[in-house]
């Protein structure tokens, strides 16, 4: 029955912070995207935690085995822009190792944070 609750809760966690972050866009800061907002709560509300809630990290593993399936989708966009990308190669391949080393160093420092204080 574990198996069935925690992947439906922690599903249902994160649709909670994107309906709030969604929310919050409409009516407060329409210059900032729900989704980013979603997240934004998320990472507060688990760095306030201290640590991430077990159910939701047994309940979110299933989605992190198959996460590379979630870079379909802009893979795709990406191929039928391909003439775009390609005559402004420079900017977007700055932009795209900007956005990939970012994100990465913060992950990693997040990772050594939390991973941190679980030994302890």
């Amino acid at each position: 029955m574990r198996r069935v609750i925690e992947p439906a809760a922690a599903i249902l966690a994160l649709l909670a912070f994107y309906s709030v972050g969604e929310l919050v866009h409409r009516h407060a800061l329409p210059m900032v995207p729900g989704t980013v907002i979603g997240m934004l709560l998320l990472l507060i509300m688990l760095l306030s935690l201290g640590r991430v809630p077990l159910w939701l990290e047994r309940g979110l593993q299933p989605l992190l085995r198959h996460f590379t399936l979630f870079l379909l989708p802009p893979t795709v966009g990406v191929l039928t822009v391909w003439p775009q990308v390609r005559a402004q190669a420079g900017p977007f391949l700055v932009t795209l190792l900007l956005a990939t080393l970012i994100p990465l160093y913060f992950g990693v420092h997040a990772f050594r944070y939390f991973s941190r204080d679980r030994s302890r």
